[in-house]
């Protein structure tokens, strides 16, 4: 099964998020220190189930929050009743984001690119250009892929390479115990490399256990543009953007060619 729009942020894989999925302290740190910065109200686009929403607005900030995923902004509501909070949650994929309130702030974390539709990637800058106040700032985190890590991932985009994929799948995967003693595991394969596109193809296989035996498995693909830094800062001129700098990960320093994470600060 495929998630709508290319994604697996569906069903299974929504409850894995919402369970096991938090956020970091450089994460958590590095947005608070921007919302500092840039001001409230926030939004975090593509929040999921709320993994950085919820621990900002522990920390008193205003923050909302957008995802394509149903299933996903509907375990971050359930979230935020437990919690005893109430930011405004709307099920919307960035492209066609219409919320009728403008931000200092908006932090995309590592969901620009999903879904596999350039022209959705630069609609979505757009909108969130319009969903800004003048001198607020949009802040994406970027993975560049495939140059992050020691090499591996280019060979893979070797025709020779290519020509194996999709292969078997893992015999085990990465299986963890829920919160209601159930147990789950995730599956990972590469589908598809497409060069032309810049464009990979990535499959999940999730499995719920209940007493030890699989009651539920589903399978999902998931679209991801492949995007080197000087596209992106395209993309943002083209948006409208005005001002446009780019730090290492979540330190707030100048990225270097080493860095393989990269967060882009975009000011309107």
């Amino acid at each position: 099964m495929s998630g709508e729009f290319g994604t697996w942020h569906h069903g299974l894989i929504a409850r894995w998020w919402s369970e096991f999925n938090v956020a970091t302290p450089e994460e958590l740190a590095y947005f608070g220190a921007a919302i500092r910065k840039f001001g409230e109200p926030v939004l975090d686009l593509g929040c999921g189930t709320g993994r950085i929403m919820f621990p900002l607005i522990a920390e008193g900030f205003d923050v909302d929050g957008a995802d394509i995923s149903a299933d996903m902004i509907a375990l971050a509501g359930a979230e935020a009743r437990k919690s005893g909070v109430s930011p405004n949650l709307t099920v919307q994929p960035m492209h066609e984001l219409d919320l009728g309130r403008k931000y200092r702030t908006i932090y995309i974390c590592g969901s620009f690119g999903l879904g596999g539709r350039r022209d959705y990637d630069r609609e979505a800058l757009i909108r969130a250009n319009q969903h800004l106040e003048p001198g607020g700032a949009l802040l994406i985190t970027h993975q560049n892929l495939p140059y992050d890590d020691d090499g591996k991932d280019w060979a893979q985009w070797l025709p020779s390479h290519r020509a194996d994929l999709p292969g078997d799948w893992p015999v085990e995967g990465d299986r963890r115990t829920a919160s209601d003693g159930d147990e789950m595991e995730t599956l990972f394969r590469v589908a598809e490399l497409d060069p032309l596109a810049q464009r990979t193809t990535y499959q999940m296989r999730v499995r719920l256990f209940h007493d030890g035996q699989v009651v539920k498995e589903e399978d999902y693909d998931l679209k991801i543009n492949i995007y080197l830094v000087q596209e992106v800062l395209l993309m943002l001129h083209h948006a409208g953007f005005r001002d446009m700098a780019v730090e290492a990960g979540y330190t707030g320093r100048p990225a270097t060619r080493d860095d393989g994470t990269v967060t882009f600060v975009a000011t309107k």
